[in-house]
Protein backbone atom coordinates (compact mmCIF):
# COMPACT_ATOMS: atom_id res chain seq x y z
CA UNK A 1 0.00 0.00 0.00
CA UNK A 2 1.34 3.42 -0.96
CA UNK A 3 2.12 5.56 2.05
CA UNK A 4 0.31 8.90 2.20
CA UNK A 5 2.63 11.90 1.92
CA UNK A 6 2.97 14.33 4.83
CA UNK A 7 1.74 17.85 4.19
CA UNK A 8 4.32 20.24 5.65
CA UNK A 9 3.91 23.98 6.07
CA UNK A 10 5.56 27.12 7.40
CA UNK A 11 3.90 30.21 8.76
CA UNK A 12 6.12 33.24 8.18
CA UNK A 13 5.84 36.56 10.00
CA UNK A 14 7.44 39.32 12.02
CA UNK A 15 4.80 38.91 14.78
CA UNK A 16 5.93 42.33 15.99
CA UNK A 17 3.62 42.20 17.81
CA UNK A 18 1.62 39.01 17.51
CA UNK A 19 -1.94 39.96 16.55
CA UNK A 20 -5.30 38.22 16.39
CA UNK A 21 -4.87 38.20 12.61
CA UNK A 22 -1.72 36.11 13.07
CA UNK A 23 -3.50 33.80 15.49
CA UNK A 24 -6.26 33.20 12.94
CA UNK A 25 -3.71 32.49 10.19
CA UNK A 26 -1.79 30.01 12.38
CA UNK A 27 -4.97 28.19 13.40
CA UNK A 28 -5.95 28.03 9.72
CA UNK A 29 -2.51 26.64 8.82
CA UNK A 30 -2.62 24.04 11.61
CA UNK A 31 -5.80 22.63 10.15
CA UNK A 32 -4.44 22.73 6.59
CA UNK A 33 -1.22 20.72 7.07
CA UNK A 34 0.02 17.73 9.03
CA UNK A 35 3.24 19.35 10.24
CA UNK A 36 3.64 23.08 10.85
CA UNK A 37 6.60 25.30 11.74
CA UNK A 38 6.13 28.93 12.79
CA UNK A 39 9.04 31.08 11.62
CA UNK A 40 9.80 34.33 13.46
CA UNK A 41 11.59 36.98 11.39
CA UNK A 42 14.38 38.43 13.57
CA UNK A 43 16.23 41.71 12.97
CA UNK A 44 18.33 43.95 15.20
CA UNK A 45 15.92 46.88 14.85
CA UNK A 46 12.77 44.91 15.78
CA UNK A 47 10.42 46.75 18.14
CA UNK A 48 9.80 43.58 20.19
CA UNK A 49 12.63 41.20 21.08
CA UNK A 50 12.54 37.87 19.27
CA UNK A 51 12.67 35.97 22.59
CA UNK A 52 9.40 37.58 23.64
CA UNK A 53 7.69 36.82 20.33
CA UNK A 54 8.83 33.20 20.44
CA UNK A 55 7.53 32.86 24.01
CA UNK A 56 4.10 34.18 22.96
CA UNK A 57 3.88 31.69 20.12
CA UNK A 58 5.14 28.72 22.12
CA UNK A 59 2.60 29.34 24.86
CA UNK A 60 -0.30 29.82 22.48
CA UNK A 61 0.56 26.97 20.12
CA UNK A 62 1.95 24.22 22.31
CA UNK A 63 3.23 21.34 20.21
CA UNK A 64 4.00 23.49 17.16
CA UNK A 65 7.67 24.10 16.40
CA UNK A 66 8.70 27.77 16.56
CA UNK A 67 11.92 28.79 14.83
CA UNK A 68 13.83 32.06 14.61
CA UNK A 69 15.48 33.11 11.36
CA UNK A 70 18.12 35.76 12.00
CA UNK A 71 18.77 38.74 9.78
CA UNK A 72 22.02 37.21 8.54
CA UNK A 73 19.96 34.53 6.82
CA UNK A 74 16.83 36.49 6.04
CA UNK A 75 17.33 40.14 5.24
CA UNK A 76 14.63 42.45 3.89
CA UNK A 77 16.73 45.55 3.20
CA UNK A 78 17.76 44.34 -0.29
CA UNK A 79 14.56 43.88 -2.31
CA UNK A 80 16.43 42.66 -5.40
CA UNK A 81 17.87 39.70 -3.52
CA UNK A 82 15.14 39.35 -0.95
CA UNK A 83 13.57 36.16 -2.31
CA UNK A 84 16.86 34.29 -2.64
CA UNK A 85 18.04 35.23 0.86
CA UNK A 86 14.69 34.32 2.35
CA UNK A 87 14.50 30.96 0.64
CA UNK A 88 18.08 30.15 1.64
CA UNK A 89 17.23 30.68 5.27
CA UNK A 90 14.17 28.43 5.16
CA UNK A 91 15.14 25.47 2.96
CA UNK A 92 16.10 23.45 6.02
CA UNK A 93 12.55 23.87 7.30
CA UNK A 94 10.84 22.97 4.01
CA UNK A 95 13.37 20.67 2.31
CA UNK A 96 13.08 19.46 -1.27
CA UNK A 97 12.27 15.99 0.01
CA UNK A 98 8.88 17.19 1.29
CA UNK A 99 6.36 16.00 -1.29
CA UNK A 100 3.70 18.54 -0.30
CA UNK A 101 4.84 21.83 1.19
CA UNK A 102 2.97 25.04 1.84
CA UNK A 103 3.69 28.62 2.87
CA UNK A 104 1.33 30.82 4.90
CA UNK A 105 1.95 34.55 5.30
CA UNK A 106 -0.21 37.64 5.73
CA UNK A 107 2.15 39.68 3.56
CA UNK A 108 2.72 39.58 -0.21
CA UNK A 109 6.23 38.25 0.38
CA UNK A 110 4.68 34.87 1.18
CA UNK A 111 3.90 34.17 -2.48
CA UNK A 112 7.44 35.06 -3.57
CA UNK A 113 8.88 32.85 -0.85
CA UNK A 114 6.71 29.91 -1.93
CA UNK A 115 7.93 30.23 -5.51
CA UNK A 116 11.57 30.21 -4.39
CA UNK A 117 11.00 27.15 -2.22
CA UNK A 118 9.01 25.25 -4.82
CA UNK A 119 6.10 25.29 -2.39
CA UNK A 120 2.43 26.23 -2.67
CA UNK A 121 1.35 29.59 -1.28
CA UNK A 122 -1.93 29.39 0.65
CA UNK A 123 -3.63 32.78 1.12
CA UNK A 124 -5.51 33.59 4.30
CA UNK A 125 -7.79 36.58 4.87
CA UNK A 126 -8.28 37.34 8.60
CA UNK A 127 -10.56 40.26 7.74
CA UNK A 128 -13.29 37.67 7.14
CA UNK A 129 -13.56 37.30 10.92
CA UNK A 130 -12.82 40.92 11.78
CA UNK A 131 -9.03 40.74 12.19
CA UNK A 132 -7.33 43.16 9.81
CA UNK A 133 -5.30 45.58 11.96
CA UNK A 134 -1.64 45.64 10.96
CA UNK A 135 1.39 45.39 13.24
CA UNK A 136 2.44 48.92 12.28
CA UNK A 137 -0.96 50.34 13.27
CA UNK A 138 -0.82 48.56 16.61
CA UNK A 139 2.72 49.74 17.38
CA UNK A 140 1.67 53.32 16.64
CA UNK A 141 -1.24 53.18 19.11
CA UNK A 142 -1.65 49.92 21.06
CA UNK A 143 -4.51 51.23 23.23
CA UNK A 144 -6.55 52.27 20.18
CA UNK A 145 -6.22 48.77 18.73
CA UNK A 146 -6.41 46.84 21.99
CA UNK A 147 -9.03 44.40 20.67
CA UNK A 148 -6.58 43.32 17.94
CA UNK A 149 -4.11 42.00 20.54
CA UNK A 150 -4.31 38.45 21.91
CA UNK A 151 -4.57 38.26 25.69
CA UNK A 152 -1.05 36.88 25.92
CA UNK A 153 0.39 40.03 24.26
CA UNK A 154 -1.51 42.62 26.27
CA UNK A 155 0.82 42.71 29.31
CA UNK A 156 3.60 43.91 26.99
CA UNK A 157 1.70 47.06 26.00
CA UNK A 158 -0.50 47.78 29.01
CA UNK A 159 -0.01 51.15 30.74
CA UNK A 160 0.70 50.41 34.39
CA UNK A 161 -0.12 52.69 37.31
CA UNK A 162 1.15 51.81 40.79
CA UNK A 163 -0.52 53.25 43.87
CA UNK A 164 2.38 53.57 46.30
CA UNK A 165 2.91 54.78 49.85
CA UNK A 166 2.66 54.05 53.60
CA UNK A 167 0.06 51.83 55.23
CA UNK A 168 -3.47 53.14 55.78
CA UNK A 169 -3.29 55.89 53.17
CA UNK A 170 -6.13 54.63 50.99
CA UNK A 171 -4.04 52.84 48.37
CA UNK A 172 -6.39 49.88 47.84
CA UNK A 173 -9.48 52.10 47.81
CA UNK A 174 -7.92 54.50 45.32
CA UNK A 175 -6.70 51.73 42.99
CA UNK A 176 -10.18 50.16 42.96
CA UNK A 177 -11.85 53.53 42.33
CA UNK A 178 -9.58 54.25 39.39
CA UNK A 179 -10.06 50.79 37.92
CA UNK A 180 -13.85 51.20 38.11
CA UNK A 181 -13.65 54.67 36.56
CA UNK A 182 -11.59 53.41 33.60
CA UNK A 183 -13.49 50.15 33.33
CA UNK A 184 -10.36 48.05 33.68
CA UNK A 185 -8.57 45.59 35.93
CA UNK A 186 -7.16 46.10 39.43
CA UNK A 187 -4.25 44.20 40.97
CA UNK A 188 -4.58 43.86 44.76
CA UNK A 189 -1.65 43.56 47.13
CA UNK A 190 -0.65 39.89 47.15
CA UNK A 191 0.84 40.27 50.63
CA UNK A 192 -2.67 40.40 52.07
CA UNK A 193 -3.56 37.04 50.52
CA UNK A 194 -0.30 35.52 51.71
CA UNK A 195 -0.52 36.87 55.26
CA UNK A 196 -4.15 35.77 55.61
CA UNK A 197 -2.97 32.19 55.00
CA UNK A 198 0.46 32.15 56.66
CA UNK A 199 0.29 34.79 59.41
CA UNK A 200 2.18 38.03 60.07
CA UNK A 201 5.52 36.53 61.12
CA UNK A 202 7.55 37.25 57.98
CA UNK A 203 11.08 36.07 57.14
CA UNK A 204 13.17 36.48 53.98
CA UNK A 205 11.64 33.40 52.35
CA UNK A 206 8.18 34.83 52.94
CA UNK A 207 9.20 38.16 51.42
CA UNK A 208 10.47 36.39 48.31
CA UNK A 209 7.26 34.37 48.03
CA UNK A 210 5.18 37.54 48.38
CA UNK A 211 7.25 39.36 45.76
CA UNK A 212 6.99 36.49 43.28
CA UNK A 213 3.27 36.29 43.94
CA UNK A 214 2.86 40.01 43.29
CA UNK A 215 4.63 39.74 39.92
CA UNK A 216 2.67 36.65 38.90
CA UNK A 217 -0.64 38.20 39.93
CA UNK A 218 0.06 41.45 38.07
CA UNK A 219 1.06 39.67 34.86
CA UNK A 220 -1.99 37.41 35.02
CA UNK A 221 -4.44 40.26 35.63
CA UNK A 222 -2.80 42.39 32.90
CA UNK A 223 -4.29 40.02 30.32
CA UNK A 224 -7.77 41.07 31.46
CA UNK A 225 -7.13 44.82 31.27
CA UNK A 226 -8.42 47.25 28.67
CA UNK A 227 -5.03 48.90 28.14
CA UNK A 228 -4.46 50.38 31.59
CA UNK A 229 -3.78 48.50 34.81
CA UNK A 230 -3.95 49.77 38.41
CA UNK A 231 -1.62 48.05 40.88
CA UNK A 232 -1.80 48.20 44.66
CA UNK A 233 1.87 47.27 45.07
CA UNK A 234 5.14 46.70 43.19
CA UNK A 235 8.68 45.42 43.75
CA UNK A 236 9.92 48.73 45.15
CA UNK A 237 7.23 48.39 47.81
CA UNK A 238 8.50 44.86 48.51
CA UNK A 239 12.08 46.16 48.84
CA UNK A 240 10.99 48.71 51.44
CA UNK A 241 9.03 46.15 53.46
CA UNK A 242 11.71 43.49 53.20
CA UNK A 243 14.28 45.92 54.57
CA UNK A 244 11.93 47.03 57.34
CA UNK A 245 10.61 43.64 58.48
CA UNK A 246 13.47 41.19 57.90
CA UNK A 247 16.48 43.50 57.55
CA UNK A 248 17.58 42.18 54.14
CA UNK A 249 16.43 42.23 50.50
CA UNK A 250 16.66 39.14 48.25
CA UNK A 251 18.75 39.77 45.13
CA UNK A 252 15.94 38.47 42.89
CA UNK A 253 13.66 41.14 44.32
CA UNK A 254 16.19 43.89 43.57
CA UNK A 255 16.53 42.70 39.97
CA UNK A 256 12.78 42.67 39.49
CA UNK A 257 12.43 46.17 40.95
CA UNK A 258 14.92 47.44 38.37
CA UNK A 259 13.35 45.48 35.54
CA UNK A 260 9.62 46.05 35.91
CA UNK A 261 8.22 49.23 34.35
CA UNK A 262 5.39 51.50 35.49
CA UNK A 263 4.15 54.50 33.56
CA UNK A 264 3.06 56.36 36.69
CA UNK A 265 3.27 56.14 40.48
CA UNK A 266 0.63 57.73 42.69
CA UNK A 267 2.38 58.44 46.01
CA UNK A 268 -0.29 58.61 48.74
CA UNK A 269 0.41 60.96 51.65
CA UNK A 270 -0.26 60.00 55.28
CA UNK A 271 -2.51 63.04 55.91
CA UNK A 272 -5.54 60.82 56.60
CA UNK A 273 -6.63 59.02 59.81
CA UNK A 274 -4.89 55.72 60.57
CA UNK A 275 -7.16 52.66 60.35
CA UNK A 276 -5.80 49.44 61.82
CA UNK A 277 -6.32 45.95 60.35
CA UNK A 278 -4.69 42.53 60.49
CA UNK A 279 -2.31 43.28 57.59
CA UNK A 280 -0.69 46.41 59.04
CA UNK A 281 2.56 46.62 60.99
CA UNK A 282 3.93 50.11 61.78
CA UNK A 283 1.22 52.62 62.82
CA UNK A 284 3.71 55.19 64.14
CA UNK A 285 6.13 55.16 61.20
CA UNK A 286 4.03 56.60 58.37
CA UNK A 287 6.02 59.88 58.01
CA UNK A 288 9.36 58.07 57.90
CA UNK A 289 8.01 55.40 55.54
CA UNK A 290 6.61 58.12 53.25
CA UNK A 291 10.05 59.74 53.11
CA UNK A 292 11.61 56.40 52.15
CA UNK A 293 8.98 55.96 49.42
CA UNK A 294 9.70 59.44 48.07
CA UNK A 295 13.44 58.78 48.12
CA UNK A 296 13.05 55.51 46.20
CA UNK A 297 10.95 57.14 43.49
CA UNK A 298 13.27 60.09 43.09
CA UNK A 299 16.48 58.04 43.13
CA UNK A 300 15.06 55.59 40.58
CA UNK A 301 13.74 58.47 38.44
CA UNK A 302 10.23 57.00 38.39
CA UNK A 303 7.38 59.25 37.20
CA UNK A 304 5.09 60.08 40.12
CA UNK A 305 2.48 62.46 41.51
CA UNK A 306 1.85 63.07 45.18
CA UNK A 307 -1.72 62.39 46.27
CA UNK A 308 -3.02 64.12 49.40
CA UNK A 309 -6.11 65.77 50.88
CA UNK A 310 -9.52 64.33 51.69
CA UNK A 311 -10.79 61.23 49.90
CA UNK A 312 -12.50 63.10 47.09
CA UNK A 313 -9.52 65.39 46.57
CA UNK A 314 -7.23 62.39 46.41
CA UNK A 315 -9.34 60.74 43.75
CA UNK A 316 -9.50 63.91 41.65
CA UNK A 317 -5.73 64.42 41.87
CA UNK A 318 -5.12 60.80 40.90
CA UNK A 319 -7.62 60.95 38.04
CA UNK A 320 -5.98 64.08 36.60
CA UNK A 321 -2.53 62.46 36.84
CA UNK A 322 -3.67 59.30 35.06
CA UNK A 323 -5.43 61.19 32.29
CA UNK A 324 -2.31 63.29 31.75
CA UNK A 325 -0.21 60.12 31.56
CA UNK A 326 -2.56 58.55 29.00
CA UNK A 327 -2.26 61.60 26.75
CA UNK A 328 1.53 61.56 26.83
Amino acid sequence: MKRASTRKGVVVGDFCPLTNAHVHMIEFARHYVDELVIVVDEHEADAVQAEIRVAWLEELFAGVTVRRVKSAEWHKSDPADFGNRLASGLRRILPKSAAEKFVFCLEARGKLLAEKLGATYIPCDPSLIGHSTTEKEIRANPLKHWAALPRIVRPYYVRRVCVFGPESTGKSTLAKQLARHFGTAYVPEYAQTYIATNGKDIDDNDMLAIARGQCALEDAVARESNGILFCDSDMVTSILWSGRLVGSVPEWLRRQADKRHYDLYLLTHYDVPWVDDVHRYIPKESPAFFDRCLHELESRKRPFEQIRGNWDERFQLALAAVEKMLKS
